[in-house]
């Protein structure tokens, strides 16, 4: 049984990671389309004296969207920014108790997060909640992405918390 379960998580983390990637490369994929969204609409009010409405809200939506999307991929590389000027004199058990109740504080508050995510995507569908500007968007589309995020953020800090016990818990 215990085997059946290793073998399930390692694939669960396997999909996971694989996930993150396809997010994070989605996020880049929009990146590029903003800036040539962006340069396109320069390039039209310059050359033309007129000017495309859409990409203004679009662009808004997107920065929202990328966000989400890498987040969780830019946590689980560690490429955050970090302040560790205290951090280096610690000792190795402080170092862990920090990482954990750092990590896990992160974890409830996007957990906190998905939760209000969730509820306002639902109370936006409900009650057809839209955004109406140069273009009108439902607003549940719009932070659709929050919830999902959210949950994979919650996810990969409670496994980096849960990997550093593990592995340090094994050495003492």
């Amino acid at each position: 049984m215990k085997i059946l379960r290793v073998s399930f998580m390692k694939k669960f983390w396997t999909f996971f990671d694989k996930l993150l990637n396809v997010m994070a490369a989605l996020a880049g994929v929009i990146l590029v389309f903003i800036t040539a969204a962006v340069c396109y609409t320069i390039g039209m009010r310059f050359l033309f004296t007129k000017t495309t409405i859409w990409i203004i809200p679009i662009t808004e939506y997107a920065l929202l969207w990328i966000v989400f999307l890498a987040t969780a991929w830019l946590l689980r590389e560690k490429g955050h920014i970090t302040t560790d000027v205290l951090y280096a004199y610690l000792n190795e058990k402080t170092k862990l108790t920090l990482d954990c109740i750092i990590w896990t504080i992160g974890g409830l508050t996007c957990a906190a997060l998905f939760c209000l995510g969730v509820f306002y995507m639902v109370d936006c569908m409900v009650n057809g909640v839209t955004d109406v500007r140069a273009i009108t968007v439902p607003k549940s589309v719009v932070f659709s992405i929050v919830p999902i995020g959210s949950i994979l953020l919650t996810f990969q800090f409670f496994r980096m918390a849960w990997s550093r016990t593990a592995h340090t818990g094994k050495g003492n």
